[in-house]
């Protein structure tokens, strides 16, 4: 697919903030520079087609369709464990579009518990964000009716809950039949459509577009004037070059470090030690009950969540539990999904395979992500606990809990992690990346430790603190 305007005119000029990926983190970003700096230009640079134009389950979509939409289109770019299980989906709003049923702020004592891993920002700092990202994200819908209550009651001892939602609530929705939260990519259609009517556009939209290198000026200082970008396969050009003011990646914990470490002779030698260091994801176990025999659960939608049971390092899991229906019989059946914290690990990393290249020849990204015997313990408790929600509810799995393979939570963190200093991370907590004068880390990268929530909620509240950082630029 062409980019919204032609990349002969895109490239011709120069912005003033380029933001490489288009999921969460890079669009929240975009928005609030957008709405809060009328004078200032952004350009989006995404790998990916547009695919969608809103939230995948906005499109009528079940929550048991959605692995099979992934299988369809996701792909692996990168070598090493996450090669088992982990994937991008190239498209416009990145995987967000097909995000969980549920979104959570990251949990207090995830942003302190791991004394490698010490966030440095305060929750008290991140409130008024989560609340914007809530306004944004959060729809109305919530499940009701006997079986949401039936589950909630019998899971009491567990603390089971209703999901977050919006501030007018409306019963009549279940995730089933969609879920009512704004994904990215609509967010940043709704911009373009803005834009688009202006007679001086501010807004490039890049699609089918990666970036592969950070130029910086031939100054000898350690400012980035341009990004280099390979077009889509077919295209006459072999590739051009995005020229900005200040920086933004916002790719995927993975391919923002690879993209540093691609660009690393343009940054003191001092600096790196840290760079892709760090890697942590979810410990992803997922397992279906069969409860079609079970008229108090079948008998409506069902979407709970059970939180971590205290703030000890073995209870750093959450679960999940939602309604859906067997894909050959339509029988009603619960997913049950824990994620548990990763430990934050030195030795877990992204590195360059020098002797891997892509058609671009682009060395591919390698990936080591081992668990601690911290995490197997936390593994182990979580694989206990699902077995406990399953004899409460008086129901059997039609698949046991399993856990799925690396890369399978697509909640990759971590790599470009924000400290106080280069011995401790490789950005400093305003998101300057350790060695630029102009070069921000926007998602999941930035994080010290990957908690226990699904981080879009997160990544959306950290785009708009960074884009605070921005617009005084």
């Amino acid at each position: 697919m062409a980019p919204y305007r032609s990349i002969e005119l895109l490239a011709a000029r120069s912005f003033d903030v380029v933001i490489i990926g288009s999921g969460p983190a890079g669009v929240a970003v975009a928005e609030r520079l957008y709405d809060e700096r009328p004078d200032i230009t952004i350009a989006v640079i995404e790998r990916g087609s547009t695919l969608l134009r809103q939230h995948f389950y906005a499109n009528g979509a079940l929550i048991s369709e959605r692995d099979r939409f992934l299988a369809r289109h996701q792909v692996c770019p990168w070598m090493g464990d996450l090669g088992e299980g982990g994937s991008l989906l190239p498209a416009l709003g990145g995987r967000g579009i097909v995000g969980g049923s549920q979104l959570h702020r990251f949990y207090t004592a995830d942003l302190g518990l791991w004394s490698n891993g010490l966030w440095p920002l305060t929750e008290e700092e991140l409130d008024p964000y989560f609340h914007e990202a809530e306004g944004r994200l959060l729809g109305g819908s919530r499940c009701g009716g006997l079986s949401q209550e039936h589950v909630c009651k019998t899971l009491v001892n567990l603390d089971a809950r209703h999901p977050p939602c919006g501030p007018t609530v409306d019963y009549e929705r279940g995730p089933s039949a969609g879920l009512s939260h704004r994904s990215s990519v609509e967010r940043l259609l709704a911009l373009h459509d803005r834009d688009r009517a202006l007679s001086s556009p501010r807004l490039g939209i890049f699609t089918d577009t990666r970036a592969v290198r950070l130029i910086a000026e031939p100054t000898g200082a350690a400012h980035v004037s341009q990004v280099r970008c390979a077009p889509a396969a077919g295209s006459s050009r072999t590739h051009f070059d995005v020229h900005g003011r200040i920086f933004v990646l916002a790719a995927s914990a993975v391919e923002s470090a690879r993209l540093v470490l691609a660009s690393k002779d343009e940054a003191p030698n001092d600096t790196l030690s840290n760079i892709g260091r760090y890697l942590m994801e979810h410990i992803y176990c997922r397992g279906y009950l069969d409860v079609s025999h079970r008229e108090e659960i079948s008998d409506g939608p069902v979407n709970v969540f059970i939180p971590p049971q205290s703030d000890a390092m073995e209870s750093r899991f959450q679960i999940e539990i939602c309604s859906v229906k067997h894909p050959v019989d339509d029988r009603s059946l619960l997913r049950v999904t824990g994620s548990a914290a990763m430990d934050p690990q030195r030795q877990n990393r992204v590195t360059l395979a020098l002797d891997h290249v892509d058609s671009h020849g682009v060395p591919r990204a390698s990936t080591t992500l081992r668990l601690s015997h911290s995490d197997e313990r936390r593994k182990a408790l979580l694989l206990r606990s699902l077995q406990d929600v399953a004899k409460l509810l008086g129901s059997k799995w039609l698949a046991p809990p399993t856990v799925m393979p690396r890369g399978g939570s697509y909640h990759e963190a971590g790599t470009l992690r924000m400290a106080h200093s280069p011995a401790e991370g490789a950005s400093a907590p305003d998101g300057l990346i350790f060695g630029w004068e102009n070069v921000f880390t926007g998602d999941g990268s930035a994080f010290p430790s990957v908690g226990v929530a699904n981080p879009i909620l997160t990544l959306t509240a950290m785009g708009y603190r960074l884009a605070d950082r921005l617009k005084y630029c």
